[in-house]
């Protein structure tokens, strides 16, 4: 994502001023949770906008409020005032044809104003609608990117091991990492290619120590290829890891018949 770009987007200054809509004021609260430039620059504007406030505060005039109460003097009478309403009969009144005209120029007039309405409506739709492809885009890059922040602080701490799989014969073309850390006993997959499964059923990694598996934690093949998936179950000990197809959920022990991949921690 380009910082600069998106705080010389403007919508920071809407921020700020509260002119942004409910998804775009949840974006800036995350965005300024990952960046340090745009809280910065939130900071800055905020601050700008209460000294532009004081700058240009007025003082109202002391003798304001008596003299306005002053104005406000009510006179009370018991009797109703009537007053004649003028007619004026030496006008003459308007033709059936005059007022149909008037009628159809205001007819005409509302139909244009309609017509404009509606152009302008839909113009709107169109322009939010990119708007919220745009801001979904954004979020979908936001998630990549926390993903891959998880992803170095796994691998940047010490101990951290890569561990390639391979497909066998049931899935010659299988391919993903597992990602683990013994100190941390942290484990995360990196999906590159493995078959899609029936929605009841998910990929289920087992750390295999001493021969015995040790369930790993489940996780799905999605279509968004190289997605890291953190798993739930935390590793202390690994001989090797392997891969099998499980109900969703996960089982208690593996399924021998669906093993798919398997390889050793230190090859």
């Amino acid at each position: 994502m380009n910082v600069t770009e998106y705080i010389e987007s403007g919508i920071l200054e809407s921020y700020v001023v509260g002119a942004v809509s409910e998804q775009e004021r949840r974006e800036v609260q995350c965005l300024s949770s990952i960046y340090p430039e745009i809280q910065q620059e939130l900071d800055q504007l905020a601050l700008s906008l209460e000294n532009y406030a004081l700058l240009h505060s007025v003082e109202p005039p002391a003798d304001l409020k008596s003299r306005i109460m002053a104005e406000l003097t009510f006179e009370q009478s018991t009797e109703p005032i009537i007053r004649p309403m003028p007619v004026d009969f030496t006008t003459d009144r308007p033709t059936f044809k005059a007022s149909w005209i008037v009628a159809a120029s205001v007819g005409l007039l509302m139909f244009v104003l309609s017509f404009f309405l509606l152009a302008r409506l839909r113009s709107n739709q169109d322009s939010l609608a990119k708007l919220q492809n745009a801001n979904s885009s954004l979020q979908k890059e936001v998630t990549q990117l926390k993903d891959q922040q998880q992803l170095l602080a796994l691998l940047r701490q010490p101990g951290s091991r890569t561990v390639a799989l391979h497909g066998n014969e049931k899935a010659p073309n299988g391919d993903m990492l597992v990602f683990w850390n013994p100190k941390t006993r942290e484990v995360a997959v990196e999906v590159h290619s493995l078959p899609a499964l029936q929605p009841d059923q998910q990929y289920q990694l087992w750390s295999l120590v001493g021969g015995k598996p040790v369930d790993a934690g489940v996780f799905d093949a999605t279509t968004a290829n190289q997605q890291i998936q953190k798993l739930r179950r935390q590793i202390d000990r690994a001989d090797a890891f392997a891969v099998t197809v499980e109900k969703r959920g996960g089982s208690p022990t593996p399924t021998l018949t669906t093993l798919l991949a398997m390889a050793n921690v230190d090859a």
